[in-house]
């Protein structure tokens, strides 16, 4: 079997991404591999960003200039992000966490992360419990799941039961 050297877990710091997070830690931490944790903004967040920063320093949001600060909102993504991990990993140990924040399309620079860090092992959190309520967004990660040149664990809600049946799972292998 293929020793799993890099772990990709991809948040967008909810809470399902803290247990994510959690779950990617601890078998980083069994695994002894590297964990690499990534943030994929989009531009529509630069724009309600840049809204929300004309708002806090008194400009009327309509008044919003014309360049959009892609730097800035990438560097608070980034404080974010280490925050974020320092709250869900709070004694990391040995552990190497190397930290990505970047902007575009989630599937496509999940994509190019994996094969540019060479991943072993991505942990995907999964958000809700039923895997059928929006259909369209199941068949996306589906998709991108089949592009992946390695294999990927779903990391399902702590203790979600799967419904109609009463057995409780932690987590689910795809690929």
């Amino acid at each position: 079997m293929h020793e799993v050297q890099k772990i990709l877990i991809p948040v967008n710091f909810s809470e399902d991404s803290a247990n994510g997070l959690e779950y990617a830690v601890s078998l980083a931490k069994e695994t002894q591999a590297e964990l690499v944790v990534l943030h994929v903004t989009q531009k529509q967040e630069a724009e309600s960003f840049l809204d929300l920063l004309a708002v806090m320093e008194g400009m009327p949001a309509l008044n919003r200039p014309a360049a959009i600060p892609i730097d800035r909102l990438l560097r608070e993504k980034a404080l974010d992000l280490y925050r974020f991990i320092d709250e869900v990993v709070r004694i990391p140990g040995r552990l190497k966490i190397s930290r990505k924040v970047v902007l575009g399309n989630k599937e496509d620079k999940i994509l190019e992360t994996v094969n540019a860090e060479s991943i072993d092992l991505v942990v995907l959190p999964v958000r809700e419990k039923n895997f059928f309520p929006q259909l369209k967004a199941r068949s996306k990660l589906l998709k991108m799941i089949s592009r992946l040149p390695c294999p990927v664990l779903l990391n399902l809600p702590i203790f979600a039961q799967w419904p109609n049946t009463g057995i409780i799972r932690r987590a689910a292998f795809a690929r």
